[in-house]
């Protein structure tokens, strides 16, 4: 009786081992993975934004929450003594204090070296989130271009925006071992500093922006104006030297109007006034309805068209040729010079400098300004936008069309971003994700990888080399002789238009006698330029608003 009980409790046993070791295998060894090991999301650091030379405009430092767990806190005391030589104040006088939560913050964006002091005490109840955070050394410089991240970290505006997929880089998960007591006793090795986003090198020389700022700054304040743009590019390939926009932001800040987040040098379209007679001249030029030498009646500073006068702000007295027209910035002698063009083949030109369309520049924002279709023009259409009114542009595509002439009739297309690296490494990127505002060409590599190559790119040519030499030259001109004489610079030939267009009253629905926006936008040297710049001051204040 005794055997036959202690065979059918040994025969269960077995029967159970059998079940446990064959059909439960699974489930336990999947309970026992859960228990023992521990998956961890490693997130991606955020790459660099960096200047033309290398300096960091835009970066990540990890900082650290410090939490505790009430629940598992052995010696509370001694915790509130740790953290507070470490400059962490815990206001909870006892562990009653908690109540029954098991996560408390007590302290954020801790920096890595308090982390690790913390640690080597290691107190049992506390514990350490980390998170990147973004860091512009530059305070405000360079706020437009740049833009913001959201509180995820994805970019909201400007190159953090465009380029959030290559800065964001993919975050890893990674898995780590527990002993009984729940302390990892393995770590799947990692290199974490291979957890990263690429960095993105931009044109823009950090120096040159530091001063279009400084003056850009300047005049904004003295003039009380509603807002400023400077824009400077190398017109030989598209590349932006310097691009500002006022009023800007800090990124320490927090941003209340949501406004100054507008990048208004590619946003906002206004009236160009003068500088847009660089159209005109250019179109006339090169199908040869004018030529340099011809003289055109200036009607004495008054030109009646359609039932309204046109006036002159400087007057000329008789006539005057073409040189001179720009000199002293003739609306009239502009006027006749379109007449001779006619409103066909001048609306072809606007549209081959680039209006009316987005020049493609890699940031978001950008705007395709405003032009009446040339079939819905009226008898005051062609006169009005030969000199710059009855069109709105972008200082982007104004600033592109100067650049046009600058570089020998051919229009390229703007761009900010000089290449996309790896941010260990600094080499060019492996592409993985589709970028539509950037030219890229691919080259393969020695070790088969594919690279991303930023080039300049040409989008067409606008006018002859010998149109466009005519051009500079009369531009030169109205530096050396006319308007722009305030642009002189020692030592260099400068070339450059005046605009000073009257902005629309939109209480009256008319041309305002009060409200201005005045520009200039110039090239250094003259003859062979390797900068263009362009200046708006939108309604400046005072009687000294003429660009």
């Amino acid at each position: 009786m005794l055997v036959s009980a202690i065979l059918a409790v040994f025969f269960l046993l077995f029967a159970k081992l059998v079940y446990v070791q064959i059909f439960l295998h699974d489930k336990i060894n999947e309970a026992v993975k859960r228990m023992v090991s521990c998956k961890n999301i490693e997130v991606s650091k955020r790459g660099d934004i960096l200047d033309s030379r290398g300096k960091i405009l835009a970066s990540s430092i990890k900082k650290y929450t410090v939490f505790l767990d009430p629940k598992i806190i052995e010696d509370f005391d001694r915790v509130k003594s740790i953290l507070s030589e470490n400059g962490i104040k815990v206001k909870e006088k006892s562990l009653s204090g908690f109540k029954k939560t098991s996560y408390v913050p007590v302290a954020f964006n801790i920096d890595v070296d308090v982390v690790y002091k913390i640690k080597n005490e290691k107190l049992k109840g506390v514990g350490f989130e980390s998170r990147y955070l973004r860091q512009y050394p530059e305070s405000r410089l360079l706020a437009h271009i740049l833009g913001i991240t959201g509180s995820a970290g994805n970019g909201l505006e400007g190159i953090e925006k465009t380029c959030n997929e290559f800065l964001s880089g993919d975050n890893v998960m990674t898995t780590a071992i527990r002993d009984g007591r729940g302390r990892i006793i393995k770590d799947k090795f990692i290199d974490k500093t291979k957890i990263c986003g690429r960095n993105v090198k931009l044109s823009i020389d950090r120096n040159v922006q530091f001063i279009a700022e400084q003056e850009l700054r300047r005049a904004f304040e003295k003039y009380e104006a509603k807002k400023a743009v400077c824009i400077i590019q190398n017109p030989k390939t598209g590349k932006i030297l310097a691009m500002v926009s006022l009023p800007d932001f800090n990124f320490s800040d927090k941003i209340k109007d949501l406004g100054v987040l507008r990048n208004s040098a590619i946003s906002d379209i206004y009236e160009p006034g003068s500088t847009f007679k660089i159209v005109a001249a250019a179109a006339a030029l090169e199908l040869g309805k004018v030529k340099f030498t011809d003289s055109f009646y200036l009607e004495n500073g008054k030109y009646k068209i359609a039932g309204h006068t046109i006036k002159d702000n400087h007057k000329i007295k008789g006539s005057a040729s073409l040189s001179g027209i720009m000199e002293q910035s003739s609306n009239i002698g502009m006027i006749k010079i379109a007449q001779k063009l006619g409103s066909e083949d001048f609306y072809g030109y606007i549209r081959k400098f680039g209006f009316y369309s987005l020049a493609g520049i890699d940031l978001p924002g950008e705007a395709k300004g405003l032009l009446e279709d040339v079939k819905n023009w009226n008898a005051l259409s062609l006169p009005t936008i030969s000199f710059g009114q009855g069109i709105g542009v972008t200082g982007l595509q104004m600033i592109n069309a100067f650049s046009a002439i600058a570089n020998d009739g051919v229009l390229m297309k703007p761009s900010v971003i000089e290449n996309i690296e790896k941010a260990d490494t600094g080499a060019a990127s492996t592409e993985s994700a589709i970028f539509m505002h950037v030219m890229r060409t691919k080259e393969k590599t020695d070790n088969g990888m594919t690279e991303s190559v930023f080039e300049s790119k040409k989008i067409r040519r606008v006018v002859s080399v010998e149109t466009a030499r005519i051009v500079k030259k009369l531009l030169k001109n109205v530096v050396d002789f006319g308007t722009g004489r305030s642009a002189k610079i020692l030592g260099y030939t400068v070339g450059g238009k005046t605009g000073t267009a009257q902005k629309v009253d939109p209480a009256l629905k008319t041309y305002s006698t009060k409200y201005y926006t005045a520009s200039f936008c110039g090239m250094v040297p003259a003859m062979e330029p390797e900068i263009v710049i362009l200046v708006i001051i939108d309604e400046p204040k005072g009687s000294s608003y003429y660009g």
